[in-house]
């Protein structure tokens, strides 16, 4: 049982910290605001459903091409470091 709960509790963090990772460290104050984030990616065809930080990145919960998208998006320029793309 200990096994099990310790195995999920892994597998919620690694996620994060892979993507949190792959964002390049921005000081706070450098950040772009979430509303800049979602309109870059509304102008690439996503439709933003909500935006959160997580760690060091924006994790961004939207739709494109009629599916499910989960991305991580840096702060810095609001390019997409990780993206996984859910069935409907």
């Amino acid at each position: 049982m200990k096994i099990k709960l310790l195995a999920a509790a892994l597998f919620a963090v690694i996620p994060s910290a892979f993507a949190a990772d792959n964002c390049p460290a921005t000081p706070k104050d450098k950040w772009l605001r979430a509303e800049e984030i979602q309109s870059r990616l509304e102008s690439r065809g996503y439709e933003v459903r909500r935006i959160k930080r997580e760690g060091g990145c924006f994790e961004v919960y939207a739709k494109k091409d009629g599916k499910r998208v989960d991305a991580y998006v840096s702060p810095a320029d609001g390019a997409i470091v990780k993206e996984k793309v859910k069935p409907s």
